[in-house]
């Protein structure tokens, strides 16, 4: 991908860029040393028509694996009518901006910042301060109501008002396993995603509206994904209302993560468990 106009200034960049063939990449871009940025334009040919759309993703992660710092971006575009859309830093995952017809050049303006998150490492296996449970079907995690407050609003309100549970000194989830919450506090207090179970702990992060927790969760199961499992995955969202789960699916495929052809076969023997067979 051709570019021209490239500003950089600390944790600012500005960029123009070009659109020569059906699929291009840019140069990858670093801003204050610390995050990469980077654009990709895909061209998708309709099967319904002899048009083809123009698909803009951008991608935008951390250089050093060990950097214990979340970073976000603001990005904006004229030529895209994009206003300060935001994005955290991820493992890399490409997410689409922009489906238009055909686009020869266009504008890109990104602002990085530090995301600032305390640190509660050192609280994470204390129970002599512990003042709070989260209880779940088969067990209870033992929790702090300072760092819940600070982790959600939602959990701010509940703890800081005159709700039942906050007098009870602890919270009942419904549905929710004891190891799902230890998942969920092992993210609060560590920062850290289990490779398993992570669906129910998308919910949670969902219900306690943690935007964060709920985006990384997403990221980790679908770049995960193989045809077969794309069925389950999308059915799980669809039943649970995970607006963010379905977007990334449907992006995913799109961007094509998962061929629809691998995928058909799968969706054609899986009626049992309330697939449509794809026409």
């Amino acid at each position: 991908m051709e570019t021209s106009n490239l500003v950089q200034r600390g944790n600012n960049l500005q960029v123009t860029c070009y659109k020569r063939s059906s699929f291009e990449v840019s140069p990858e871009f670093l801003i204050s040393g610390c995050t990469t940025f980077q654009v990709k334009v895909l061209e998708v040919k309709m099967q319904s028509s002899q048009t083809a759309k123009c698909h803009i993703l951008v991608r935008f992660f951390k250089n050093c694996p060990k950097d214990n710092n979340t970073y976000s971006i603001t990005l904006s575009s004229r030529k895209l009518s994009i206003a300060e859309k935001s994005f955290l830093s991820d493992d890399g995952t490409w997410h689409l901006i922009k489906e238009s017809d055909q686009i020869l050049a266009f504008d890109i303006s990104v602002v990085m910042d530090t995301v600032h998150i305390s640190s509660f490492e050192a609280l994470y296996d204390d129970t002599e301060l512990a003042d709070f449970e989260l209880r779940g079907e088969d067990g209870s995690v033992k929790v702090h109501k300072a760092v819940l407050a600070a982790s959600s609003h939602v959990l701010k309100r509940m703890l800081s008002g005159s709700w039942r549970e906050t007098k009870e000194g602890h919270v009942d989830v419904p549905g929710t396993s004891a190891q799902t919450l230890q998942h969920f506090k092992d993210y609060i207090y560590l920062r850290k995603l289990p490779n398993t179970g992570l669906e129910q702990v998308l919910l949670l992060a969902s219900y306690y509206m943690i935007p964060q927790l709920e985006q990384k969760c997403v990221n980790k199961l679908v770049n995960s994904l193989t045809a077969q499992k794309t069925c389950d995955l999308l059915e799980f969202a669809m039943k649970h209302k995970v607006n963010r789960l379905i977007l990334a699916i449907l992006e995913w495929v799109q961007n094509r993560g998962v061929e629809v052809k691998d995928m058909r076969s799968f969706f054609s023997s899986c009626t049992d468990n309330n697939c449509e067979e794809l026409p």
